[in-house]
């Protein structure tokens, strides 16, 4: 239930750029959500990609904390959202791109992640 394999990460570059290109977006600062409705081959409700650019934060290190907290918030909360689209038998493909150029705390990216998918579940 907690978990985030290899099946739900989107990894297939032609999708990714499709979504970012035809997509649907909408920003709560300072995460931004882009989201686009496809048939995945797998038999997975939700495949995802998080973003967190070398513009926003140059370190490196930097990069990869604010990965690994919105990783682990995005695992803990995405049950809601997945059984919603498993009872509409729809599959989404989304991006969580991170647009600050501070590290924040894992609170606060908990809260943001927990607002953007509850907005993305109204919007669906």
């Amino acid at each position: 239930m907690f978990e985030f394999p290899k099946k739900q990460k989107l990894c297939n570059e032609t999708a990714i750029k499709e979504m970012f290109s035809n997509g649907e977006s909408f920003v709560i600062p300072p995460i931004r959500l882009i989201w686009k409705e496809q048939v995945n081959s797998d038999d997975v409700a939700i495949k995802s990609i998080i973003v967190v650019p070398k513009k926003q934060l140059k370190l490196a290190s930097d990069r990869n904390i604010v990965r690994r907290r919105m990783k682990e918030a995005y695992r803990l909360n995405k049950s809601t959202i997945e059984n919603s689209l498993k009872n509409k038998g729809k599959q989404l493909n989304i991006a969580i791109v991170y647009q600050n150029d501070k590290r924040l705390s894992y609170k606060v990216i908990e809260e943001k992640i927990k607002l953007i998918l509850g907005r993305l579940k109204e919007e669906i």
